[in-house]
């Protein structure tokens, strides 16, 4: 008898605690605070430097709308607005001319961007962030 009750439990309990694939279009809306960013430096593409910085909470936030609108904050005021497109799992900024690669893991969000120095072209920049959803 006990056996008949706990095997419904189980399975209950198995699908309950599945979660649902959301697409990336729809897990990037909302307000997302940037906990850490980190800057690599390379030269001739051989790393020479890295180094993360860690934000305050509403130091510097980013929220993405579904109309393809953003607003940038920074310290809780508005700073920027922007638009945005996604395309696979890059998100290309119009208003500050960036593409993130990006991935979401439950209410963590990452983006990538590569930048090569302006005065000299050997030296090249990595960009990661890692921010967390707020709401």
């Amino acid at each position: 008898m006990k056996r008949l009750i706990l095997t419904p439990l189980v399975f209950l309990a198995v699908i309950t605690s599945c979660k649902k694939d959301i697409p990336l279009s729809e897990a990037i809306i909302g307000k997302w605070n940037v906990i850490s960013r980190t800057q690599v430096t390379y030269n001739s593409s051989v790393k020479k430097d890295s180094y993360t910085v860690y934000l305050k909470d509403n130091e510097e936030t980013y929220e993405f709308a579904s109309s393809g609108t953003g607003i940038y904050y920074e310290n809780g005021d508005v700073y920027g607005l922007f638009s945005w497109t996604l395309s696979g799992n890059t998100v290309t900024i119009i208003g500050f001319t960036s593409t993130w690669n990006i991935t979401i893991d439950n209410d963590i969000l990452e983006w990538t961007y590569s930048l090569t120095d302006d005065t000299d072209p050997t030296i090249s920049y990595d960009f990661i962030y890692s921010a967390k959803k707020s709401s």
